[in-house]
């Protein structure tokens, strides 16, 4: 299990509710919660992460590099999106297209369809390593 969790959230409701449920849950040494922007919030973390989670399925790809400046050599990312069948290659082309302009190897783990959230629209994540 993960020494220390972080979370980012800009919705303060949001934030509100994952600080109830850290203190419901006794979490309060394993989970550190911030109220803002990811791509302020991160740099001034000043850390890198062995495993990132961008639940953002629309409008992920905007995140993409704040997330490849803060991963470990080694992590793994987990990005979402939202897709019809035939949109599954694009999805991917932002994961690869993001990891070249950062400068950075990449190897897609997996890609999955993981809801669906209209006819013929799924939510999808792709996990990938960077290198």
């Amino acid at each position: 299990s993960p020494k220390v969790v972080y979370g980012i959230e800009i919705n303060p409701i949001a934030h509100r509710f994952a600080e109830e449920n850290v203190k419901l849950n006794k979490l309060e040494e394993k989970i550190r919660l911030y109220l803002g922007d990811v791509r302020i919030v991160v740099p001034m973390l000043k850390k890198k992460f062995d495993r990132i989670v961008m639940p953002l399925p629309l409008g992920g790809e905007n995140f993409l590099d704040t997330a490849l400046s803060a991963i470990k050599k080694g992590g793994t990312i987990h990005f979402y999106d939202f897709k019809d069948i035939t949109g599954f290659e694009i999805a991917k082309e932002k994961v690869l297209k993001a990891c070249k302009k950062a400068r950075k190897k990449c190897e897609i783990i997996r890609l999955v369809k993981c809801g669906q959230i209209a006819p013929r629209t799924y939510r999808i994540c792709i996990d990938f390593k960077v290198c």
